[in-house]
């Protein structure tokens, strides 16, 4: 694509360029695959621009920072945004952040990244125009990207015995309506296809079970699909004016036909805060303070044992040979500088000097 850009951009009026494509790329992939988080094929989603200046690149920057906390408040969990560290910064970038979800068993799994180039790429490409007084000058670029392993992300936090559980605002489909009992009352599937209706028209995602097959099997098809709501419709509901809803995270009511929208959305929102409460309570159960570390005649050790499956937050403001002798000890990685920093400075474990500077260790996928 960037063969392109020079073709596209010629003057100061052809900037921003924003431009997205969906790529699959191949590897050749040597440790065990696992679905959606180490795979042989990827797609990666990506949006790349163009832009004068540097502050030009710095607002797409921040822009691409809200779009991340936008998506990780719709998918239900929270995550370790961070400016990762210069060894591991994407080549050619002026700096890399990524996003790391901490995964049920300890691991955190990275599910996007936005790079600053500055100019640095633009000069690798050619990619320059004239500005307003005639003046040649290299662009500025940014990259944001991310794969399946957002799916990957999805499944593995919001997942249980009964399958998966889709957070409502991308779940496929919202709320499946399961006619019961059609063959004692013939209004009972004119019944749920004008509720089908009335919610599609109000913008929700709706499938209509009639396969003529038992109640139990179509919960059980829906449950592990993760479909949020399940509503029955059958012939003692249509007599007393009411619908059962059933929620994908436990519990199920009858409610009155009339309050149907409302019912809905008051549902959809309270699986949403289910979601993100008990993401929540994963994160603080898998994300631990750094027990310490300290210099001995025979070199670095650790205050106390590291446990596994869990992620560590430190304060740090030491150099690349300090955060090697972290890696080394714990046999943990560095994400890099955490966005959310501490709000009051604490000693960094390697130097002592006083920080606010917050960085995390984790074992990766």
């Amino acid at each position: 694509m960037y063969t392109m850009f020079p073709l596209w951009v010629r003057s100061h009026g052809d900037l921003p360029l924003k431009t997205f494509q969906i790529v699959n790329t191949f590897r050749y992939e040597t440790k065990q695959t696992r679905s959606f988080i180490r795979v042989r094929e990827i797609h990666f989603f990506e949006a790349h621009t163009a832009h004068k200046d540097q502050e030009g690149a710095d607002a797409q920057i921040e822009e691409d920072a809200v779009i991340v906390q936008n998506l990780l408040h719709d998918l239900c969990f929270p995550a370790i945004v961070s400016k990762r560290p210069v060894w591991d910064t994407f080549p050619g970038a002026w700096f890399s952040n990524a996003v790391d979800v901490v995964m049920p068993n300890g691991r955190t799994l990275q599910v996007g990244t936005y790079h600053h180039y500055k100019d640095q790429w633009a000069k690798a490409f050619d990619l320059k125009y004239e500005d307003a007084e005639g003046q040649t000058q290299f662009c500025h670029q940014t990259t944001f990207g991310m794969s399946e392993r957002m799916l990957g992300a999805v499944v593995g936090m919001h997942g249980d015995d009964a399958g998966i559980i889709f957070p409502p605002k991308i779940a496929p489909i919202q709320i499946v309506l399961m006619p019961v009992a059609q063959h004692l009352d013939d209004d009972v599937i004119p019944s749920i296809n004008r509720i089908a209706e009335a919610l599609k028209s109000a913008g929700y995602r709706v499938k209509v079970d009639d396969r003529d097959i038992r109640p139990g099997a179509k919960h059980y098809d829906w449950e592990i699909k993760g479909v949020p709501l399940r509503l029955e419709l059958g012939p003692r509901d249509l007599k007393s004016g009411q619908f059962v809803l059933s929620m994908r995270t436990g519990g199920k009511a009858s409610h009155d036909v009339n309050d149907l929208l409302t019912v809905i959305s008051d549902s959809l929102d309270s699986i949403e805060s289910e979601l993100r409460n008990r993401a929540a309570v994963h994160m603080e159960n898998l994300v631990l303070d750094f027990p310490g570390i300290e210099q001995s005649s025979d070199g670095w050790k650790l205050t106390k044992p590291i446990e596994d499956g869990k992620v560590y937050q430190l304060a740090f403001d030491g150099n690349d040979s300090d955060a090697e002798i972290l890696e080394k000890a714990t046999g943990l990685t560095f994400l890099g500088d955490c966005i959310d920093s501490y709000s009051e400075p604490k000693p960094c474990v390697v130097t002592g000097r006083m920080t606010t500077r917050k960085q995390h260790l984790a074992r990766m996928y």
